[in-house]
């Protein structure tokens, strides 16, 4: 009888423990410990590639005129456009993205910043929480496997949305009225290693 005594409660603080856990962090577990790896990004970049290759990359797409140069050390993309290049689509999009690197110069991740650009403060239909919702369903024929889900980020005042594969996480939140930030970060290198301020 002292036995059960002993572990009941004991029994009772261990699942305290686990219980406490929040959703997300469960899920990060959980993907985690499935061993499943994934290093794709966007145009065909992949995580540990270095930084001489995401220029490299860039500088063959700027010249194929997919890309071209952005704000700061941006590149820029431009979604949905037409047959001839032409920006016709009412939802085309800006994309303006550049490489997470590590100390090493390696990359660990892609940090992407969207907005429409037909995007007004006027126009209701092109606001960042409509573009949130256009991406998450981008992102998940483009990176199939899990749905996301909802977390409270310091980055944002708006709910985040995260989703996890394996080692990668695509993490997405409104930044302001018009822009939405993607970030594709390996989650295995984030949790072992030190991040550079961003």
């Amino acid at each position: 009888m002292k036995r059960i005594d002993l572990i009941l409660p004991l029994f009772f603080v261990v699942l305290c423990l686990a219980s406490c856990k929040s959703e997300y962090q469960q899920y990060v577990d959980q993907e985690m410990a499935s061993g499943i790896k994934h290093d794709s990004l966007i145009f065909g970049m992949r995580m540990g590639q270095t930084r001489k290759d995401f220029f490299t990359i860039c500088w063959d797409l700027n010249k194929q005129k997919i890309i071209s140069q952005g704000a700061g050390a941006n590149a820029r993309f431009i979604t949905d456009r037409d047959s001839i290049g032409a920006e016709a689509n009412p939802l085309s999009k800006e994309m303006l993205f550049y490489g997470i690197f590590d100390e090493n110069d390696v990359m660990r991740g892609m940090r992407m910043t969207y907005s429409f650009l037909a995007w007004s403060p006027w126009n209701e239909e092109m606001q960042s929480d409509r573009l949130l919702e256009v991406l998450r369903k981008a992102l998940l024929t483009d990176y199939p496997g899990n749905d996301f889900i909802e977390l409270k980020i310091k980055e944002s005042e708006y709910p985040a949305l995260v989703k996890i594969d394996g080692n990668r996480q695509i993490l997405m939140y409104p930044k302001n009225d018009k822009d939405v930030v993607v970030k594709i970060e390996d989650l295995e290198y984030k949790l072992n290693n030190q991040w550079k301020k961003e």
